[in-house]
């Protein structure tokens, strides 16, 4: 008898209810139709467990709420609100607060951009301080977005942040592309050993190893999965052995132009690759 052989489906039946139970979203960047209500459609059947959305201005409230019009038990993981701290008046209180009172309606999180100077260490430090404040007083929570060539542009950086506040409510966002473009993709180990605590959602999606660091297209650094020669499965592997169970969404910004059959072709091999990490020793 070759116990072996034996053992090993049960093992992978018992890893397989763990590593699926990573929701898979996606951003609603370029959902294709004419309206948001049929923009949202176009998600339907993929088998996306939900989707993050823009939030930046007054308009994208009213899109969130034709997305939920339209799919009352959408799940939204997150809001992104871009804010620049070089700006006299960064961010709008009356913004803040109603996206944080709508947020936490539908128990997401606002995420958040900070551009800016780097070297405003303060003004960073207080616009994290002050929004997660107003965010509080909702009961929702801020996740925290380190994004190239901004104010704080990888986890660690956004992690100094997190631990000089006293706001109980942020985490910090773990993403693929922007690591990469800080030179840090094969630090993702020591990256989540460190931070790894304070990751709530991480995003996803196919990449080259050689950027130009100057794309403003991000055509370099964010492509369907399966496209470009960095394994996205070696990402997976670390989020794996960290035990992340959160949200993993899948970057879609600047694919406009790729035919829709993108969202299926890369959710499916996202599923596939976590099957294959589950067969794994762990």
């Amino acid at each position: 008898m070759n116990v072996p052989r034996l053992i090993l489906p049960v093992l992978i039946a018992f890893l397989l209810p763990s590593m699926a139970a990573n929701p898979i979203g996606v951003f609603d960047f370029d959902l294709r139709g004419k309206d948001p209500a049929e923009q949202i459609r176009s998600l339907d059947g993929i088998g996306f467990d939900g989707v993050t959305v823009q939030l930046n201005q007054p308009k994208d409230v009213l899109t969130l709420d034709a997305y939920l019009q339209e799919k009352p038990d959408l799940r939204v993981f997150a809001g992104l609100i871009h804010i620049n701290i070089d700006s006299k008046e960064p961010f709008s209180p009356d913004h803040i607060r109603t996206c944080a009172k709508k947020l936490s309606a539908i128990d997401a999180k606002i995420w958040l951009i900070l551009s800016g100077s780097k070297d405003k260490t303060a003004e960073v430090q207080a616009a994290i301080d002050g929004i997660a404040r107003i965010a509080g007083l909702e009961n929702c929570g801020v996740s925290l977005y380190p994004h190239d060539h901004t104010a704080v542009e990888t986890a660690e950086e956004m992690l100094v942040y997190l631990k000089k506040s006293k706001q109980q409510n942020l985490t910090i966002s773990l993403h693929q592309c922007h690591e990469l473009r800080a030179g840090n993709i094969d630090r993702i180990d020591e990256i989540m050993s460190t931070v790894g605590p304070h990751i709530d959602m991480v995003t996803l999606c196919g990449s080259d190893r050689k950027l130009r660091d100057d794309s403003p297209d991000w055509s370099d650094a964010i492509k369907p999965l399966g496209e470009g020669d960095y394994d996205p499965k070696d990402f997976l592997r670390v989020l794996k052995k960290h035990q992340f169970n959160g949200p993993i969404i899948l970057h879609t910004f600047g694919l406009k132009e790729r035919p829709a059959s993108h969202y299926q072709t890369s959710h499916d091999l996202l599923k596939k690759m976590w099957r294959e990490l589950a067969a794994e020793p762990s």
